[in-house]
This record gives C-alpha cells, sequence and structure tokens, in this order.
C-alpha cells in the first residue's frame, strides 16, 4: 500500500511512521520516498488501520490508488 504524506518532511519523519506501524506490525516493512513524500507499506494490516496508526504518530496520510 503507498500514502501520500504531505507533512513527511525528513528522515526523522520516516523513521517516525516506521516505528508506529512496526510497533503494531513488526513484520512490516516500509519504504519512504521523502523528496516525494511518498511511503509505501507492506502490511497484514488493514489500510484504514495504516492510517489511523500514521495519524496517531501526527501525519496526514492520505492513500495511493
Amino acid at each position: 500500500m503507498q500514502f501520500d504524506i504531505p507533512d513527511m518532511t525528513c528522515g526523522g519523519c520516516a523513521n517516525a511512521i516506521a516505528r508506529a506501524v512496526n510497533a503494531l506490525d513488526p513484520a512490516a516493512t516500509l519504504r519512504a520516498d521523502v523528496p516525494v513524500k511518498i511511503v509505501s507499506i507492506d502490511s497484514t494490516l488493514p489500510q484504514a488501520r495504516l492510517v489511523e496508526v500514521i495519524e496517531a504518530a501526527g501525519f496526514h496520510p492520505s492513500p495511493r490508488a
């Protein structure tokens, strides 16, 4: 799943998102492209739950089609 995260501005932001997701799904893998503000996540969690987790970490994700 891919998410646009317009307020992800640095590697620290990407790490905060990764920590939040991995807290619920330790097997999840994340790839962040900070310059284009996209995070790709491979997880067993449903998309809606990932949105909640990323929002709880302080960011505003939008799922990509």
